[in-house]
């Protein structure tokens, strides 16, 4: 049996590893994390792009590659929209005293005071 060469990575010069990704197999660099096909820039052009997510729940768009996706990123972020706490800190931006409620004073965030 024959090994083929791994490629070395296309960024960093280091050997890349096995990679499969939606059924077929490339070579991921376990250093700085390029995916390639390892046949020439050219071709990696092609490769699938893909999401992972951060350590805070973020989720990234990657190019085929493995380069962040900064448009797509952005685009989904803002899909997402604030969230509760942002609202509530808009709605009440401009409050300095407590607000009266049915059972007594609470702060901007309903807390009792």
């Amino acid at each position: 049996m024959t090994m083929l060469p791994t490629p070395p990575c296309p960024n960093c010069a280091h050997p890349t590893e096995p990679f499969e990704v939606e059924g077929e197999g490339i070579w991921r660099c376990p250093k700085c994390h390029r995916r390639t096909y390892g046949t020439g820039d050219a071709d990696d052009a092609q490769l699938p792009s893909y999401s992972e997510v951060d350590e805070d729940g973020a989720t990234i768009i990657f190019h085929g590659t493995g380069d962040i996706d900064i448009e797509a990123t952005a685009e989904l972020a803002a899909q997402d929209g604030p969230d509760d706490e942002d609202n509530r800190d808009a709605a009440h931006a401009d409050c300095s005293e407590p607000h009266r409620s049915a059972d007594g004073y609470v702060d901007c965030d309903g807390r009792p005071l």
